[in-house]
């Protein structure tokens, strides 16, 4: 059985004043996580910007517009960005949500 099944089947079973709490806990659990990887992704970083002077954003809009070139390191630097801006939106989302 997948996930949304099962999450059906506790909807369908419980009334919301008994799921409500459970579902607050574990949408802290992976906030928690969440935040967590966000820190890393932010030393991570920095680490960049900190090599090639040069802050995350702007690093991202020139390396997108091909201004930088195809070195390794941007690769990385790009996805990372990439990552941590998914990231940033998912906590986003779920901090409204809880």
């Amino acid at each position: 059985m997948i996930a949304l099944q099962k999450l059906n089947l506790l909807v369908e079973s419980y009334p919301d004043s008994e799921l409500d709490p459970l579902v607050t806990k574990l949408l802290d659990v992976v906030l928690g996580q969440y935040r967590l990887r966000m820190q890393r992704y932010a030393r991570e970083l920095h680490d960049f910007e900190s090599r090639y002077e040069l802050a995350s954003p702007a690093f991202y809009r020139r390396f997108e517009a091909g201004e930088l070139g195809d070195a390794a390191d941007f690769f990385e630097w790009a996805g990372l960005y990439e990552l941590r801006e998914d990231l940033a939106r998912k906590i986003e989302r779920m901090e409204t949500a809880a």
